[in-house]
C-alpha cells in the first residue's frame, strides 16, 4: 500500500510539466506528520525555489491525496554526520557519495536533481506524428520532424518556432517517442528539458561544485537533446557559453538536436552571436495558425479521440470562432463535452454557443493592436497613457507584458512595431512575453491569471 508521500507524488506527476517534476519534485524527501507535510530538499537553492515556485501545486496535490490541506514546510535536509564523532551513523542518501566516511570529514549529501542519466525509454511520451493533424500551416515543420528521425535530413540540428499552443511540444514528443521506436539501441540517451530547467540545472551544479558531473550528462551521456523554449536564454550569457561548448560536443559526436522557440534566431537578442550561428546550422521551420480546414480536421480528430459525437454544424462553429490555437480548441471541446455529460444532454448548437462565451464572442473579427490596448486597460484598471508610461507598478507590468504577449500572438506586427506603441525597444518586447509565456507554461497564480484574462480575448 502506498504512503501519503507517494500518493502525493503519483498526483504531481500527472499535473505537472514532467521537467519540472523530474528537476525539482524527485529530490525531495518527505515527512508526513498529523496535519503536517514537512519537504526535505538536498539544499537550499531547491528548497526556495520549490516554495516559491510549487508550494500551491504540492498543497493541492496533499488535500487530494489526504483529504485535508495540511501545513506545508520546506527544509534543507540535515547534512550527514560521519561516524567517531559521539553521534551514530547515519545512512548515505541516495545520490550521496560515503568517500567522506573515516576521514574525519562529513560525506556529502548534497544530491544534484535531474542530473542522472535518463534513457529515452522512461520518458512519457504524450503526442505522436500519427495523432498530429497536418495542414498547410505546419506542414513543413511535420516532414521535417519526421526527417529527422528517419535521418533524412542533411543535418541532424532541427529549429523550430511557432507562437504558443500550435504545436511545438506536440512534434518534440512525437520525435522522442519515434526515436524510442526506430532506435537499434536498447537504451537511447535522451536530455528532455525546457531552457529554464537547463539554466536551473547548470546553477545548481555550480552551486554543489558538480560541473564534471553535468558536463558529462549533457556532453558525453547524451544521444538526443530536445531543448523547448531557447529564447529564454536571452542575456545569460555564462549559460549560453556553457550550451554553446555542449552544442559544439554533441555535433562532434554526431547527436540530434531540436530547438524550440516563440522566435525566431534573428529576433533574439542577447544572445551570442555564435550561438545564434548554431541555432541556424540546420534547418529552420515555422508553425503558423491552423487555417479553418485545418481547424475542422483537428476538433473531428480530437471528437474521435474522446469519443465525442459532435455534430457537424457545432464543429464548423467551433472552428470558425476559434482560430487562435490548438489549446484554445482542445479546451473547448473538453468543456464542451464535460457541460453535455453533467447535464446528461446531446451536444448541439444551444450548448455549444453557452460554452463559447468563455472563449469567443460571435462573429470573430480580426483583432487588432488597438483592440489588445483597450482590452489591457479595460481589465487591469488603466488608461493607454498608463498602459505606455515608464511606470514599473506591478499592475502596470503585468497588462503591459500580456498586451505584448497578445500582440505577438494574434497580429503579424513585428516586435519593433509593438515596441513602439509601449515607448519600449525591441529587446524589452521579447523579455516581456518570455516572461508571460513562462508564467502560463509553469502554472504559476500569475500564469493562471493571465489565462483566464486571455479567455476573454474573443470578446474584442
Amino acid at each position: 500500500m502506498r504512503g501519503p508521500w507517494q500518493l502525493i507524488l503519483s498526483l504531481l506527476e500527472k499535473t505537472l510539466n514532467p521537467g519540472l517534476f523530474q528537476v525539482w519534485i524527485k529530490p525531495l524527501e518527505a515527512v508526513v506528520a498529523d496535519n503536517a507535510l514537512t519537504l526535505l530538499a538536498p539544499n537550499e537553492f531547491v528548497a526556495a525555489w520549490v516554495r516559491e515556485r510549487l508550494a500551491d501545486d504540492i498543497l493541492q496535490a496533499a488535500q487530494q491525496a489526504l483529504g485535508r490541506k495540511p501545513e506545508l514546510s520546506v527544509r534543507v535536509k540535515p547534512k550527514l554526520v560521519a561516524p567517531g564523532n559521539g553521534a551514530a551513523p547515519a545512512p548515505v542518501a541516495a545520490g550521496g557519495s560515503g568517500n567522506g566516511a573515516g576521514n574525519g570529514k562529513a560525506p556529502r549529501a548534497v544530491g544534484l536533481p535531474g542530473l542522472a542519466s535518463r534513457p529515452l525509454a522512461t520518458q512519457t511520451w504524450r503526442f505522436s506524428f500519427d495523432d498530429f493533424v497536418v495542414g498547410p500551416c505546419n506542414e513543413l515543420a511535420f516532414m521535417a520532424a519526421r526527417g529527422l528521425c528517419k535521418g533524412a535530413l542533411a543535418s541532424e540540428h532541427f529549429y523550430l518556432c511557432s507562437a504558443p499552443g500550435l504545436g511545438k511540444t506536440h512534434l518534440m514528443h512525437a520525435i522522442g517517442r519515434q526515436l524510442a521506436l526506430e532506435t537499434n539501441r536498447s537504451s537511447l540517451r535522451v536530455a528532455y528539458l525546457t531552457a529554464e530547467e537547463f539554466t536551473s540545472s547548470l546553477v545548481m551544479a555550480i552551486k554543489s561544485a558538480e560541473m564534471d558531473r553535468f558536463r558529462a550528462k549533457f556532453r558525453q551521456n547524451l544521444d538526443v537533446l530536445l531543448l523547448e523554449d531557447i529564447h529564454f536564454l536571452q542575456g545569460k550569457a555564462k549559460v549560453q557559453d556553457e550550451l554553446l561548448c555542449t552544442l559544439k560536443a554533441l555535433h562532434d559526436r554526431g547527436c540530434k538536436v531540436v530547438y524550440t522557440s516563440s522566435f525566431l534566431p534573428r529576433e533574439l537578442s542577447g544572445v551570442d552571436n555564435c550561438l545564434a550561428s548554431r541555432f541556424c546550422s540546420g534547418l529552420m521551420a515555422s508553425i503558423e495558425r491552423p487555417c479553418l480546414e485545418t481547424r475542422l480536421k483537428i476538433l473531428q480528430r480530437k471528437a474521435a479521440t474522446y469519443q465525442v459525437a459532435l455534430p457537424e454544424n457545432v464543429t464548423e462553429l467551433l472552428a470558425e470562432r476559434l482560430s487562435s490555437d490548438v489549446r484554445q480548441l482542445e479546451s473547448c471541446l473538453q468543456n464542451l463535452a464535460l457541460k453535455a455529460r453533467l447535464l446528461g444532454a446531446g451536444i448541439d448548437l444551444g450548448l455549444a454557443m453557452e460554452v463559447l462565451q468563455n472563449y469567443a464572442s460571435a462573429p470573430a473579427l480580426a483583432i487588432t493592436l488597438d483592440g489588445i490596448i483597450d482590452f489591457a486597460c479595460r481589465n487591469f484598471g488603466l488608461s493607454v497613457t498608463e498602459l505606455a508610461s515608464k511606470s514599473r507598478k506591478r499592475q502596470v507590468v503585468m497588462a503591459r507584458n500580456l498586451a505584448c504577449y497578445l500582440a505577438r500572438k494574434h497580429t503579424s506586427l513585428s516586435l519593433e512595431q509593438i515596441g513602439s506603441r509601449f515607448n519600449r525597444r525591441h529587446s524589452t518586447v521579447l523579455k516581456a512575453i518570455t516572461n508571460v509565456e513562462r508564467e502560463i507554461a509553469t502554472d504559476t497564480p500569475l500564469g493562471r491569471q493571465f489565462s483566464h484574462t486571455m479567455e476573454r480575448i474573443g470578446r474584442l
